[in-house]
Formats: structure tokens, C-alpha cells, sequence
């Protein structure tokens, strides 16, 4: 088990262990492309393909230990968001954050952004006096509950949209539209109340000692 992991436990414990679940937020970025499943791990990044270009997309999701999704996030690479992109059928998903990066991945700038759109407004305390607790992965020891458990359970139910989606049309691009209509139908499989308060048990409350 690696010492950051032990580190996290005695600290939380010991110092946050007071803060209420539904104020403890774990953060995270996973990569999804139209054929594999990869990791945030800029060595490993994850391609979107579509008929001409390559292009570079990933998500930002964010969990409450009492088993609430935070509006996840879409990154996409490139300079602006494009009107194409979004179908009529995407008004559910009206209030997701979606914003463009040179790389397709998040940078300080969008990390400010996302603290200001999303998690703030998001997970203000019934209380004013309550604390706040935010996890990040930090990629030294990968061992949050979302890249551990929820984003497990995230990506296989990708893969099989992926799956369905190759089997009915064999010729049409994996394009940005394509994309986000099968992370729509994953994330409801995936990010399920259920998935989320296993994995804070297993990865966030339980000392693995």
C-alpha cells in the first residue's frame, strides 16, 4: 500500500474527520475515446476520433461522499465551442460545463472555472459555517474513489455504447455528437448513487490497515 495512501488516511481521521459527507467532494478527470478507455495520465491520453481529425476530450467528475454526482464537465480541444455539437436532444444535459482547451485537458485556468461554475454553487453547506473538504488525485498514488471505483464501473458501461453503437452503424464517425450521446447512457449506468457510496466506503471512509 503506498505511503500516500496511509498519509491520507491518518490526516483525514485525524483532521477532517468532522466534516459532514454530504461536504466531502471527490474530484477527478478521466479520458474516454471511441475505441479504448484510458486514464487522465497525460502519457496515456484519450482520442476522440472522428472522419479527419484527432482530437483530445475529457471529463471532469466530482462526487459527494453522501452519494451525490456533481454537473460534470466536457472538455474538448480545440479554440471555441461549436453550435454543431449540441442537438436539441442535449437540452437534459443543458447545464453540464463544457469548455475547450488547447490539449483537451484541464489547466489552472479551467480548474478556477469549474471551482466558480460547478463545485462552489454545488456544494454550498446547508450551514454557512461548515467546512468544505475537496480530494484531488494528484496522479502520485491514483487512489481516490472515482479513479479506483466509480470511473470502473463509468467506462465499461462506455464500452458497451461503444459496442452498440459500432454494431448499428458500421460506417458513421465516433464524432463529438456520437460521443457525448454515449457518455450520456454511461453516466446514467455509472455514476449511480449506488456505485458512488461503494466506492467512498471502500476508498475514502475504510483505512485499507
Amino acid at each position: 500500500m503506498p505511503k500516500a495512501v496511509h498519509w491520507y488516511f491518518d490526516i483525514r481521521e485525524g483532521q477532517y474527520g468532522w466534516i459532514k459527507p454530504e461536504n466531502t467532494v471527490n474530484v477527478d478527470e478521466v479520458g474516454l475515446d471511441s475505441l479504448v478507455v484510458g486514464s487522465a495520465d497525460p502519457r496515456r491520453k484519450a482520442v476522440l476520433k472522428g472522419p479527419h481529425t484527432r482530437n483530445w476530450t475529457s471529463f471532469i467528475e466530482a462526487i459527494t461522499a453522501d452519494g451525490r454526482a456533481l454537473v460534470p464537465g466536457i472538455i474538448f480541444k480545440g479554440k471555441e465551442l461549436q453550435k454543431q455539437w449540441f442537438l436539441e436532444e442535449f437540452k437534459q444535459i443543458a447545464d453540464w460545463y463544457y469548455i475547450t482547451s488547447p490539449n483537451g485537458w484541464t489547466d489552472d485556468h479551467i480548474g478556477i472555472e469549474w471551482l466558480g461554475r460547478v463545485y462552489l454553487p454545488q456544494t454550498t453547506p446547508a450551514d454557512e459555517s461548515d467546512a468544505r473538504l475537496i480530494i484531488l488525485d494528484g496522479h502520485g498514488s491514483h487512489a481516490t474513489p472515482l479513479d479506483n471505483g466509480v470511473f470502473n464501473a463509468l467506462k465499461a458501461a462506455y464500452r458497451r455504447e461503444l459496442e452498440k453503437f459500432s454494431s448499428l452503424t458500421h460506417s458513421a464517425p465516433m464524432d463529438k455528437v456520437n460521443f457525448i450521446r454515449a457518455y450520456v447512457k454511461a453516466r446514467r449506468v455509472g455514476m449511480t448513487k449506488k456505485n458512488i457510496l461503494s466506492t467512498i466506503q471502500d476508498h475514502l471512509m475504510d483505512n485499507p490497515t
